[in-house]
């Protein structure tokens, strides 16, 4: 009597520890989350996920702690959050980078490779110039570059990169020739166009703001879908002509197989953090706007870089 006794306890016991465990598992979050950011501490994307993060934590209740793994041009960094245990306590900030290794195919990372929950900020790229330049919009900077082909020359980063991929989009579109001048920050950018070493610049907008409000810089055209709110009178280049919509997104992923109540509740969470005043207030001084876009718009958006870079980097000669 006393051995079955015995052996309907265990049998009870191992229930109530199945029990619990389901119950455990279920109760996501119940941890701390670990954050992955493909750039060095204090950039721009490091910046902009610790403030998400910070908000997130309020809305998840439990700690995101960013981790700077940086290398490969980001594939170091991707490659981990690619190979983590798909239990949604290791996540990566999903932005415009991942998208450039199916054209560059310098390492093994797609989108596919990834659980796409949503996205959180963007920010797109905007054309510069001089106040004393002779063109106040995109389309007569394009009508002085055909009539002196291959003679302006364009302010970029770097060949292939951000700047310089919707340019080329541009100058096919358009039908005009331009030089493509490296710079390799957005410091030396400003400092090229302010000393007349290049004609104008592609870059972000916040490095321009107090050039701008000094009245030496002037703003021809933005890349993003719409007008920046903090400029509402410079015109989009859709709105100019020209197709050319590049929105570098900021964006939150897992390595795939995720379960779905882990993805549903990341997703909700996400979505709480697009409507806090305090953290769009944060996200606009640094230059970037609210993304709204659930898991499916964003993967669709990355696939759509992915398609449109391979295209891009086609054009480099």
């Amino acid at each position: 009597m006393l051995k079955k006794i015995s052996i309907i306890l265990v049998m009870v016991m191992f229930l109530v520890i199945g029990f619990n465990g389901l119950v455990f598992a279920d109760s996501y979050p119940n941890k701390s989350i670990k954050w992955i950011v493909v750039w060095r501490a204090g950039g721009g994307a490091d910046t902009a996920t610790r403030i998400y993060t910070k908000y997130l934590e309020s809305v998840l209740g439990v700690n995101n702690n960013v981790v700077n793994i940086v290398g490969g041009a980001t594939s170091v960094g991707f490659t981990e959050a690619k190979n983590a245990k798909p239990d949604g306590y290791t996540l990566v900030c999903a932005q415009g980078d991942l998208p450039k290794f199916k054209s560059q195919m310098t390492a093994s990372l797609r989108v596919s490779d990834f659980d796409i929950i949503g996205s959180f900020a963007y920010q797109s790229p905007i054309f510069v110039c001089r106040s004393d330049a002779p063109w106040n919009n995109v389309s007569e900077f394009v009508k002085d570059a055909k009539e002196k082909p291959g003679e302006l020359t364009i302010g970029i980063s770097n060949i292939g990169g951000t700047y310089h991929q919707p340019m080329l989009l541009w100058q096919e579109m358009a039908g005009f020739e331009a030089k493509a001048i490296v710079l390799e920050s957005s410091p030396k950018q400003a400092a090229a166009l302010l000393g007349g070493h290049v004609d104008a610049i592609i870059t972000w907008v916040r490095p321009c703001i107090p050039y701008i409000e000094e009245g030496q810089f002037k703003f021809l055209g933005y890349m993003g879908s719409e007008r920046h709110a903090n400029y509402p009178d410079v015109p989009t280049f859709t709105e100019s002509g020209y197709d050319i919509v590049w929105e570098h997104p900021y964006g939150v992923a897992g390595p795939k197989g995720l379960p779905e109540e882990v993805k549903a509740v990341l997703s909700e969470a996400n979505e709480k953090v697009w409507d806090i005043p305090e953290f769009k207030e944060e996200m606009g001084k640094l230059g970037l706007l609210i993304y709204k876009k659930d898991g499916k718009e964003y993967k669709e958006h990355l696939e759509k870089m992915e398609d449109d870079m391979a295209k891009a980097n086609s054009l480099i000669k």
